[in-house]
C-alpha cells in the first residue's frame, strides 16, 4: 500500500509538471500578442520587426528556463516513483532479481538529482534485498524504507516546495491568461461597433465560448486546481503513512 501510494503521489506531481509548462507558454503567447500590439503604434516597418525579434527571442529564453526547472521537477518526481514501483516488485513473489541493484540505482539518481540543484545529497546504504529474490517480508521491506527514510524524505521535502511553486505558477499563469482573453478578445470585439465583428452565428458561438471561459475558468483551469489540491493532500497522506511505517 505505502509503495502504491508513493507511486500514485510522485505520479501526480509528474503530471502536474508537465500542465505548468503549458500553461506557462499559453500565457507567454497571449502576453507577446499583447505587447506586439502596442509595439506596432510605436515601431514601423524594420524597426518594428526587430523589436519583436527581440522580444520574442526574450521570451523564449525566459520561458526555457522555466521549463528546464519543470522538466527537473517532473525527473524527480518520476525516479521517485521508479523507487515505489521497484519496492512494489520487491513485495512480490515475482520479483526479479536484480531489484536490490535496481533501488539502489535509483536511490543514486535521485543523489545526482539534488546535487545538481545544491540540494542536500542523500544517503546510500545498501539494499536489503539479495541477489536472487523469490520472496521479502515485510519485515524485510519495513528495513530497507527505514535505511532509507532519511534519503526518501528529502526527496519529499523537495518535491513538496516544488509542488508549492508548480501551484503558484499555475495560478498566476491562468490569471494572466484569463486577463488577456478579456482584454484582447472579449471586450474590444464587443465595443467595436464599425466592422462586421460579432456578425455571424459563428462570431457569436466564438465569443461567448471565451466568455464562459473567462468568467468561469477553463475546463483545464478546474482540472488543474483539482490536481493540485489532490496531490497537496496525496502528500500529507503518504507522509503520515511513511512515519508511521517506518517508526522504529
Amino acid at each position: 500500500m505505502l509503495a502504491r501510494d508513493g507511486a500514485s503521489y510522485t505520479g501526480s506531481v509528474a503530471v502536474i509538471a508537465d500542465r505548468a509548462n503549458a500553461v506557462r507558454i499559453e500565457s507567454s503567447s497571449y502576453f507577446l500578442l499583447q505587447q506586439r500590439h502596442e509595439l506596432s503604434k510605436t515601431y514601423k516597418g524594420q524597426a518594428l520587426k526587430n523589436e519583436l525579434r527581440g522580444l520574442l527571442k526574450q521570451s523564449n529564453l525566459s520561458d526555457m528556463k522555466a521549463i528546464d526547472n519543470n522538466r527537473y521537477t517532473k525527473e524527480v518526481a518520476t525516479s521517485l516513483q521508479s523507487y515505489f514501483i521497484a519496492l512494489q516488485e520487491l513485495a512480490a513473489s515475482t520479483a526479479p532479481a536484480d531489484i536490490g541493484a535496481k533501488t539502489s540505482e535509483i536511490i543514486g539518481k535521485l543523489d545526482d538529482l539534488l546535487k545538481a540543484k545544491n540540494l542536500a545529497s542523500v544517503t546510500l546504504p545498501s539494499s536489503i534485498a539479495p541477489v536472487t529474490v523469490t520472496y521479502i517480508s515485510n519485515r524485510e521491506l519495513r528495513k530497507e524504507l527505514i535505511s532509507r527514510k532519511s534519503s526518501i524524505l528529502k526527496v519529499l521535502n523537495t518535491l513538496d516546495a516544488l509542488l508549492s511553486t508548480l501551484s503558484q505558477d499555475i495560478d498566476g499563469h491562468a490569471m494572466s491568461i484569463r486577463n488577456a482573453r478579456l482584454a484582447m478578445l472579449i471586450q474590444p470585439t464587443y465595443q467595436d461597433t464599425t466592422s462586421a465583428s460579432l456578425a455571424t452565428l459563428s462570431d457569436n458561438e466564438l465569443w461567448v465560448n471565451l466568455r464562459q471561459k473567462d468568467l468561469l475558468g477553463s475546463t483545464t483551469e478546474g482540472e488543474d486546481k483539482r490536481s493540485i489540491a489532490e496531490a497537496k493532500k496525496s502528500s500529507r497522506k503518504f507522509r503520515e503513512f511513511f512515519m508511521k511505517m517506518t517508526a522504529e
